[in-house]
């Protein structure tokens, strides 16, 4: 639900400089001959300078093969996959339906909750607009930060709605907190109920939600986030189970791995859960 705002990277016209840039560096050696003598252009430099030169131009080298080589993935592979699962037994004794408030109720948060703590909400009609117009097309060959991210505010093609109960259809825009920094109240994403099953009394319920649209800072490829919280009823114990699951995609394995993406993901889940589990039922002090 709450992610380490990171900006989107590895796009492709940066490619294009890079190889040019690697192709100069292998051809300016040449410039050190004049007709058939060669010009001894370092000679004057002394060899501690050579030698970190030379260095230099093997870890840039090393750098730029990265690059290429994860650009080339994804343009093979395709975008690399990010999942994320929680489990957590909340202790109660409150109702399973304090509980459920917590995820699918957002006029029943408070400023303590974890989602209102790291962004700024509002609740939408996702089926009052096009919320495509401002999602790129998945199956474009291309993906580059211009079309990665939100062009138009998201609140001037929807329909607001007050915050209640969440309902397939309904949605949740997501912004920088207002005290965040440089992209402080910017737009990062649209949250949209794709489901919700909330009827079964002996049964589990079941909330699923993607992010349709998003703005700088979200790290996913937008139409890629899905999450899925299922709670299920009271054991004997009192105890209530909540598992909890996502994926989404992105498009530089570097990015992923250099970001700990994965790890973040899961540990945003995981203290999600927590933090909802301490708010209904307070730990006893000792």
């Amino acid at each position: 639900m709450a992610f380490t705002p990171i900006g989107l990277c590895f796009q492709r016209p940066r490619i294009h400089v890079l190889v040019m840039s690697l192709l100069l560096q292998l051809a300016l050696p040449t410039l050190a001959y004049e007709g058939q003598k060669r010009a001894k252009f370092l000679a004057a430099y002394p060899t501690i300078f050579k030698f970190c030169l030379f260095w230099w131009c093997v870890f840039v080298f090393f750098i730029m093969a990265i690059y290429i080589a994860d650009h080339l993935m994804f343009k093979k592979f395709g975008p690399a996959r990010v999942t994320w699962k929680a489990e957590r037994l909340f202790r109660g004794p409150a109702p399973r339906e304090k509980y459920w408030a917590q995820l699918a109720d957002p006029s029943k948060w408070s400023s303590q909750h974890l989602v209102l703590q790291s962004a700024d909400l509002s609740m939408v009609n996702c089926k009052s607009g096009d919320v495509s117009a401002s999602a790129p097309d998945e199956s474009a060959e291309d993906i580059d930060e211009a079309s990665a991210f939100a062009q138009v505010e998201p609140e001037d093609r929807l329909q607001a709605v007050e915050l209640g109960p969440l309902k397939p259809g309904l949605g949740m825009i997501l912004r920088h907190k207002a005290d965040s920094g440089p992209r402080a109240g910017s737009f990062f994403c649209t949250r949209e109920v794709t489901n919700l099953e909330q009827d079964a009394s002996d049964g589990p319920w079941l909330l699923v939600m993607k992010t349709v649209e998003a703005g700088a800072g979200y790290p996913f490829l937008p139409n890629t986030e899905i999450s899925e919280v299922e709670m299920f009823p009271a054991a004997e114990d009192g105890t209530i189970r909540c598992k909890m699951v996502g994926t989404a995609d992105v498009n530089s394995r570097v990015f992923r791995w250099w970001t700990s993406l994965q790890k973040t993901s899961q540990e945003a889940a995981f203290a999600l859960l927590e933090s909802i589990d301490n708010e209904v039922s307070p730990p006893k002090s000792t």
